[in-house]
This record gives structure tokens, C-alpha cells and sequence, in this order.
């Protein structure tokens, strides 16, 4: 009889441990498997991001007289149209002037212009936002030009 009990007493203790050591590893296969997931639904963003990105650039002539662009957002309008245009605009020199933003299709044909003046120290940088016409709506793998 004691050695029964010797032996139950073994056996719920191992079946313990299993059970422990099974938690663990379903623990641990769940957090690998949500952090691949976390990773999928980035990478999906990312590209959904890259396929919607508009491409912002300045002239030779803004260049040459030391702008540089940094981030750029497309913002909606009140009435819902993508027609905003938010730039962080860097210079390494004094810059005082009015600014064209011209959009282009993806053929290179242009639907759309916007203006601001631009004021901007030596070394500095500010953001700016420009506003297209209601009827223009800055379109998927649009170009602007800032001239």
C-alpha cells in the first residue's frame, strides 16, 4: 500500500512538471507567432504607405539656392479632398521668396498649383502647408515640383 501511494504521489508530480513545461512552450510559440504577426501587419503598412507616397521635390534653382525638403504629408481638406500639402522645408541660407507647388500626374501632365511664401533663416526651417484648388486632388503616385 505504501508503495502505491510512493508511486501516485510520483506520478501527480511528474504530470506536474509536464504540465508546467507544456505552459511554457505554448507561451513562448504565442509570442513568437504575435511578433511575426506584429511584423506582417508593418510590413503590409509600409507598403500600402509606399504604394499611396507622393514624390516632393524642389527645382535646381530652390536647391541651388540651399532648400532641402524634409518629411511631407497629404492632408484632407474640410470637404474630404487630398488637396493639402504639408511640407517641412529646410534652408542653409537666408530665404525670403513665394514658392509654386505644381502637381503632375504620373504621365507628367499637371492638374493642380499652389503657392506660399517662403521665409526662412540661415540654417533654419519651418513647416508650410499649401493649399490646392477644392477640385484638385493630389492623386497616388502623384509628383509635385516646388518651383
Amino acid at each position: 500500500m505504501r508503495a502505491c501511494i510512493i508511486l501516485a504521489v510520483l506520478a501527480l508530480t511528474a504530470c506536474g512538471r509536464v504540465a508546467e513545461g507544456t505552459k511554457d512552450a505554448l507561451n513562448k510559440g504565442g509570442e513568437i507567432a504575435g511578433t511575426a504577426a506584429t511584423e506582417v501587419i508593418e510590413g503590409v503598412t509600409t507598403g500600402v504607405e509606399n504604394a499611396w507616397a507622393i514624390d516632393v521635390g524642389l527645382s535646381e534653382d530652390l536647391k541651388a539656392k540651399g532648400l532641402s525638403l524634409g518629411k511631407t504629408m497629404v492632408e484632407e481638406d474640410s470637404a474630404g479632398v487630398d488637396n493639402v500639402l504639408v511640407l517641412y522645408v529646410i534652408s542653409a541660407n537666408e530665404f525670403s521668396s513665394p514658392v509654386t507647388a505644381v502637381a503632375l500626374d504620373q504621365d507628367g501632365r499637371e492638374y493642380g498649383r499652389a503657392s506660399a511664401e517662403l521665409k526662412l533663416a540661415a540654417n533654419g526651417a519651418d513647416y508650410y502647408t499649401l493649399r490646392f484648388q477644392s477640385r484638385t486632388d493630389l492623386e497616388r503616385k502623384s509628383r509635385i515640383e516646388l518651383r
